[in-house]
């Protein structure tokens, strides 16, 4: 990979707290638009998270909103960061990924994980403890599926068929040993939002008689020229998002993980570093070195932040930050 190779991407959970019937429309819609233009600065990929059942309007339909920023951009890739493959029917969900690939040109990087919120699975009849079952169970129908090959040895293939050889790029999000193990094994790609475990991923694939593979990679960051001043706007922002993640159980069990109530705190306990263009590329420039990434992307809307707040660290990353990577990577 060269560094003219590598994209820089943006995330989205779609959240939207304000209650006004209006407000969740104008959000999301203000968001596409914020993609279609994001890509006229240089940014390429766009990754979208998904949880159920939230009162928060936390993405759940990851691939309708695939589809929609499929429909406003011209060359981004777009990705799921990450599907909860578990409660999502193989077959239908290939249906979704072929028809969003082919709208979008083969731009599509379908990424799953198998989840840990546990109330995002009874709904749909199954449990936190049968995830990693149904996660392979689910994997090899649709990786069958999207290849365009008949289901279960018969004669019956989903529509549409694949644009592109392979199907659309199926990519696994990861944080423990074992699920990254399956990553390394399964899929065309790697999620990953620790730094650390890209080495590990890299052995796996050494250890099957692989190449090293494909990473997208994210980071928890505030990139501006005033980071300080920054976080400061939108640390009760970040604040709420790191204490729903702990209130969904990412960090351990919920009732075992205090909440925290003042910004700093957010620093202190490592949920997010503050750099400005020049030291966020000194801390970069070496992770995507020394790798195979392929993607670098990090949190770009926060839960109640003003889009167009978002928008001024979009336009310094995009300004600042991306040519002096390409530079130092060149």
């Amino acid at each position: 990979m060269t560094a003219d190779d590598l994209t820089f991407g943006l995330y989205y959970d779609f959240r939207c707290l304000d209650p006004e019937p209006t407000a969740l429309t104008e959000r999301w819609q203000g968001i596409l638009e914020q993609v279609s233009w994001a890509e006229t600065l240089g940014y390429g990929s766009v990754w979208i998270s998904e949880h159920h059942f939230l009162g928060d309007n936390y993405a759940a339909s990851t691939l309708t909103l695939a589809a929609a920023l499929a429909a406003r951009t011209e060359r981004m890739w777009v990705g799921t960061n990450v599907l909860v493959l578990p409660v999502h029917d193989p077959v239908r969900l290939a249906e979704e990924a072929l028809t969003v690939d082919a709208l979008s040109g083969a731009r599509l990087r379908l990424g799953m994980g198998l989840g840990y919120r546990a109330a995002d699975y009874p709904p749909f009849g199954t449990s936190l403890a049968a995830r990693r079952r149904r996660f392979e169970d689910h994997w090899r129908v649709l990786r069958t599926a999207c290849r365009g090959e008949p289901l279960d040895g018969g004669d019956v293939h989903v529509s549409p068929r694949p644009v592109r050889d392979g199907g659309p790029e199926l990519w696994i999000g990861a944080l423990s040993a074992q699920a990254i193990e399956r990553a390394a094994r399964l899929a065309d790609g790697f999620v990953c939002v620790l730094p650390d475990q890209v080495p590990e991923y890299v052995a796996a694939r050494r250890a099957l008689g692989l190449d090293d593979g494909r990473v997208a990679l994210g980071n928890q960051w505030i990139v501006a020229e005033d980071p300080e001043r920054t976080f400061a706007a939108v640390a009760p922002h970040i604040l709420y998002q790191v204490n729903a993640y702990a209130d969904y159980g990412a960090f351990g069990p919920p009732e075992t993980v205090p909440r925290l109530t003042e910004p700093q705190q957010l620093l202190d306990h490592g949920h997010y570093q503050l750099h400005d263009a020049a030291s966020a590329a000194e801390a970069l420039v070496p992770m995507l070195a020394a790798g195979p990434v392929v993607d670098c992307f990090s949190w770009t809307l926060f839960p109640g932040e003003p889009l167009d707040r978002a928008a001024e660290r979009i336009e310094y990353t995009a300004a600042q930050l991306l040519p002096l990577v390409r530079a130092r990577l060149a």
